[in-house]
């Protein structure tokens, strides 16, 4: 069966030209069936593995223990952030698929022109602390795209830059729809999506493009993928605080309850405030803390 292009057309930005592609290549009509055969396979040993190995983090990386200061500072100090619930598993490997099947239409779909790189290594940068015992060394993206043709280029995203990070985040409903209202820099990021992506842009080398934050929503495998900009300036001033927050807590400095300080009610979600349980894996060693001067700063 031949496939039929992506719609050729220019759009507006890396968003929406992205979200394109990958409604394209999610048609049984366009998708290829060779890369779904190879990226099932992965899924499948992904999903095996969530059930059968506990890969809970116990050291700092880029996706784990940044998102606040003060997780920072206690998992530095060696306390123990406890374990994952023992029913995550499903949320997880639902998750693996929706990732390899978001890879396979956009590597389907994708035109000539573009280079796409999937689960992609990336060593951290020079300023990311040395000691293995405590901070992960390396990581990896879900997805770089490249574009290697000027002619391309101003074919589809003419006045766009010429490389894009992509993070795919499979969502529940509600927080699918949060996720296309959220100002990136300013509101709650809870899940630690911008210190994240600010790190890996960072050592890529690609922090002044900006990135995408792009959302699966896993309750309604109908809606289409939405896909988020996150600023360049937005990228640096989180990586800013990220750097402040690994120099406190290596300097043994305890920044107090910094999440809540930055965002009030708004981080009860995240510390379990106000009635909420809250999910932060220290929330009750923080709760039980005093802040350094007792006002939460």
């Amino acid at each position: 069966m031949s496939r039929l292009p992506v719609p050729d057309k220019p759009y507006a930005d890396w968003s929406r030209f992205l979200s394109a592609v990958w409604m394209h290549g999610m048609s049984v009509q366009n998708i290829d069936k060779d890369i779904v055969a190879t990226r099932a396979d992965l899924a499948n040993e992904s999903i095996k593995e969530v059930f059968t190995r506990r890969n809970e983090a116990s050291t700092i990386r880029p996706s784990a223990f940044l998102a606040c200061a003060r997780q920072t500072y206690f998992s530095v100090q060696g306390e123990d952030s406890g374990g994952m619930p023992d029913h995550i598993g499903s949320t997880f490997a639902v998750g693996h698929l929706l990732h390899e099947l978001s890879y396979a239409a956009v590597l389907s779909a994708m035109p000539e022109g573009f280079l796409v790189e999937v689960e992609k290594h990336v060593n951290l940068a020079p300023w990311w602390p040395k000691d293995a015992t405590k901070y992960n060394q390396a990581g990896h993206v879900d997805m770089l795209v490249t574009c290697t043709d000027p002619a391309v280029k101003a074919k589809y995203i003419p006045r766009q830059v010429n490389v894009m990070l992509v993070d795919f985040k499979t969502m529940g409903s509600y927080t699918y729809r949060k996720h296309g209202k959220t100002v990136w820099g300013e509101d709650p990021d809870a899940f630690g999506y911008l210190a994240q992506i600010a790190v890996y842009t960072d050592a890529l080398g690609v922090i002044d493009s900006g990135a995408i934050v792009a959302g699966i929503n896993r309750d309604s495998l109908t809606k289409p993928l939405l896909p988020r900009h996150i600023s360049a300036e937005a990228l640096k001033s989180e990586l800013a605080r990220v750097k402040l927050a690994i120099e406190m807590a290596e300097d043994g400095s305890d920044p107090g309850e910094e999440f809540l300080t930055r965002h009030g009610s708004d981080a009860y979600f995240q510390c379990g405030r106000g009635g909420r349980p809250g999910y932060c894996a220290f929330r009750d060693i923080c709760r039980e803390t005093p802040t350094r001067d007792g006002d939460g700063t």
